[in-house]
């Protein structure tokens, strides 16, 4: 009997959220700031993390905005569990870069 209750204790704790500690780099700077990040439960949206940085940062219009994660361009709509985000996060989030040319 103690190894079924046992048994269906882990199972609940590996379908628990994990946390993520995230950090926004943006061109008006880092989101919480320089010397922290901010924990989530991968069940977050990324998209809630990129307004509330840029709500801090007072960024007004990240409309043309893009979101990379080790040069891995991210969905902002989707979780950081669909994304495949543990553990640590560092998003860069700024304008599309064009290509430039002489």
């Amino acid at each position: 009997m103690d190894q079924a209750l046992d048994l269906r204790a882990e199972e609940a704790d590996k379908r628990k959220a994990h946390d993520v500690a995230v950090v926004v780099i943006t061109p008006k700077g880092i989101y919480p700031d320089e010397d922290d990040f901010r924990r989530v439960a991968e069940t977050t949206v990324i998209a809630e993390v990129l307004k509330a940085a840029a709500d801090k940062l007072k960024i007004t219009n990240t409309s043309d905005w893009i979101a990379k994660v080790d040069g891995r361009r991210i969905d902002p709509s989707k979780t950081f569990k669909n994304e495949k985000l543990s553990c640590i996060a560092e998003i860069e989030y700024h304008k599309h870069e064009g290509g430039g040319g002489a």
